[in-house]
């Protein structure tokens, strides 16, 4: 690793409202000689925090070096991506991939890890993109002293309660209650809360209001402009009974580069939250508010629609089974109609066998829990990749806090008889019960989606700006890009846009490499539109 190429800082507390690579801390050491070198933050605190007893509402991480033992650390949940490189003598800590590789570290890929990421979507575990850097575990610890590295940790295995539906549900009332009371009590400054047409952030909104403390405002992010999709209409009419003022992110966005700035957000570690962008960039404008997030809420309460199917398998041992149905319904989403295979057919084709075995142990880790493929899914894709919406996407909030992923509602949510959540209407049933005066006010399937006129100039605005970023993203090649673009390719066209970046980021990544992705991405940021200039829309209360 180079190590001259930080100074040395005495402490770095990093700020809510400066996500990116560009401004994310980062320490090196090096053990060599009898000596230890360092370079970087001696020490850090990155994420979010609640000034709570068990500050268990945010996520977070940080480090300490005394000058002789390197500890570093991450939340209870290890939902916080708190990157770790190790090679040989050499150690580096960091919130961001790319600032670890621009100081040097090994940017070897792990070809099995990219091979489980190119069938379902994110990484298993602690894995990444590249061989030699991991993520802290849940309850991760790290201790370095003279090049030798410990880290303990990791997911704990729930035991099955036994309780009644009715007291399941009168758990899913009363833990997120107390959960949101603590933050209430804890945060006195202005709350936006991101709502969707789902249940999640339905059930926070409802519970503000119940205690009295209803939000400044609800955003809902939507790019039809007028045309209203089902989720805003789901969602502007609870919010309109709840008297809370709705803040509606409907301008057109700008495809490539929303997507972009999403890889590069998550750390290439995830296929998703290109459509969050306008939150991320409403955040941005309003850096003194707190958002709550309902991460954790729906695995928790309501499997989806694979869950019986692969609760039955896994009690049969078929682990291989779940992990193949896994990655054939990621595959039939992102893919066209033609092509089934998704992205491991075009990417890691050789490698199909390793990723499913990869994908099946993975879930073998959870088989004594409840239902495994819950914990599987809870400890992996909800915290490998859904957690980068509260760390990143919410992450220019001053105070993210995720009530749902408070230590009691988790180990309730896991420990429950799958006869409890079968039917899927668990977390119905709780909001019901909890808000009655709610109840008749149907979720997003209870609408129809007003249809987007086929002719919009956002299309042409979008073919222009899809030139210019892929002149950014891929020197040299961006008429190549435009032609995939608009050819017919096995992937839809978002997908398609990511996993070529991703493949091509990953095969070029170099310190230089790196430096140039942080320049970009930062770059990319500077120009989006904040605040107010991503409304589309407010209705008062």
């Amino acid at each position: 690793m180079t190590l001259n190429a930080l100074s040395p800082d005495a402490v770095l507390h990093h700020s809510a409202a400066r996500t990116g690579a560009a401004h994310s801390p980062v320490i090196c050491l090096r053990f060599q000689h009898g000596r230890t070198t360092l370079a970087g933050a001696a020490q850090a605190f990155v994420g979010h925090r609640c000034d709570l007893p068990d500050s268990s509402l945010g996520l977070h991480g940080g480090w300490d070096w005394d000058g002789t033992t390197l500890t570093a650390t991450v939340d209870p949940l290890g939902y916080f991506s708190l990157f770790v490189y190790r090679k040989g003598s050499e150690i580096a800590v960091s919130p961001s991939i790319l600032q670890l590789i621009a100081q040097g570290a090994d940017a070897e890929p792990d070809r099995v890890a990219l091979a489980v990421f190119h069938r379902i979507g994110h990484f298993l575990g602690e894995d990444t993109p590249f061989r030699h850097i991991k993520v802290l575990p849940p309850g991760g610890r790290l201790v370095w002293r003279e090049g030798v590295a410990t880290i303990t940790g990791g997911p704990p295995i729930p035991r099955e309660q036994t309780l009644s539906r009715a007291q399941a549900v009168e758990g899913f009332i009363e833990l997120p209650r107390a959960a949101i009371r603590r933050f209430l009590n804890a945060w006195d400054g202005p709350v936006v809360l991101p709502l969707s047409g789902g249940r999640d952030s339905r059930h926070i909104l409802l519970e503000m209001v119940h205690q009295g403390r209803k939000p400044d405002t609800v955003a809902t992010f939507h790019q039809g402009g007028r045309h209203h999709d089902c989720e805003v209409q789901a969602a502007r009419v609870v919010a309109s009974r709840a008297g809370v003022d709705h803040t509606l992110l409907g301008h057109a966005r700008p495809r490539l580069r929303d997507g972009l700035r999403a890889l590069l957000l998550t750390q290439l570690c995830a296929d998703e939250h290109a459509q969050m962008m306008p939150m991320h960039d409403f955040l941005r404008g309003n850096p003194a508010a707190a958002a709550l997030d309902g991460i954790g809420g729906d695995i928790l309460t309501n499997p989806d629609d694979d869950a019986a199917d692969f609760f039955d398998r896994a009690r049969a041992g078929d682990y291989d089974g779940i992990a193949r149905s896994l990655a054939a319904g990621h595959g039939r989403i992102i893919s066209q109609p033609h092509h089934s295979g998704g992205a491991g057919a075009i990417y890691s084709p050789d490698l199909e066998e390793a990723a499913i075995d990869r994908i099946s142990r993975a879930i073998r880790v959870f088989q004594d829990a409840p239902d495994p493929y819950q914990a599987f899914w809870f400890w992996n894709r909800t915290r490998r990749e859904i957690s980068f919406v509260s760390n990143g996407i919410l992450g220019n909030a001053a105070m993210v806090a995720c009530p749902f992923l408070s230590p009691d509602f988790v180990e309730l949510g896991l420990s429950l008889p799958f006869t409890v959540t079968r039917d899927q209407r668990l977390h119905d049933d709780a909001i019901a019960q909890a808000y009655p005066d709610f109840a008749d006010i149907p979720y997003e399937a209870g609408f129809r989606s007003r249809p987007l006129p086929r002719l919009r100039w956002s299309r042409v605005a979008n073919l222009l700006d899809n030139l210019c970023v892929a002149a950014m993203a891929e020197p040299g090649r961006a008429l190549h890009a435009m032609r995939q673009a608009v050819t017919d390719q096995p992937l839809r066209r978002g997908p398609a846009d990511i996993y070529r970046l991703h493949a091509q980021f990953v095969a070029a990544m170099s310190a230089d490499e790196a430096r140039r992705l942080i320049v970009m991405e930062d770059r990319l940021s500077r120009a989006a539109p904040t605040g107010k200039g991503v409304v589309s829309d407010v209705v008062l209360a």
